[in-house]
């Protein structure tokens, strides 16, 4: 049964994801919608909602975390952006490779920190050893790893780890 509540909650939690993301509410819209929604959730709900996770509170604080995660790497992004555009610019740019330990434990959020780091402009993911992610910064601020890890993961690791728990 528990499986059941686990793709349904996906299912509705990606039919609302889309019907915001595309703002169409016509039928062959909806339908595709339906349809990418329903084969998703084939794919991920044991992933999305763990265990007997869908009928406890718990499920409600994850798809929350997930929601501000969208738009705090979408802030970041906007803010990366800018900063590479500066550099670009100035030609004032100091490459690095740096390496930062993740705090997230599991094999998906960490892919999914590696992703949104790479989706960042002025950062590449260059490889992922267990817990350690290295990482090409166009403009190293500082070389030491504690402080390149608040300045470049803070923020997504925050959230991240709420959904990741």
């Amino acid at each position: 049964m528990h499986k059941y509540i686990r793709f349904v909650l996906t299912f509705l939690s990606l039919m609302i994801f889309w019907l915001v993301l595309t703002l169409n509410y016509q039928i062959p819209s909806l339908l595709t919608g339906i349809g990418i929604s329903f084969l998703i959730s084939m794919v991920s709900c044991n992933y999305f909602i763990q265990g007997n996770e869908g009928i406890h509170s718990r499920f409600f604080t994850t798809l929350w975390y997930l929601f501000v995660y969208i738009f705090v790497l979408l802030y970041e992004m906007f803010l990366a952006s800018l900063d590479v555009v500066y550099r670009v610019v100035t030609m004032d740019i100091r490459p690095e490779i740096i390496m930062i330990k993740s705090n997230i434990k599991s094999d998906l959020g960490i892919l999914l920190l590696a992703n949104s780091i790479t989706l960042t402009p002025g950062t590449i993911t260059v490889d992922i050893e267990g817990d350690y992610i290295y990482i090409h910064w166009l403009y190293a601020r500082t070389t030491h790893f504690g402080k390149a890890a608040e300045i470049i993961i803070t923020s997504f690791e925050k959230w991240l780890g709420g959904i990741f728990k």
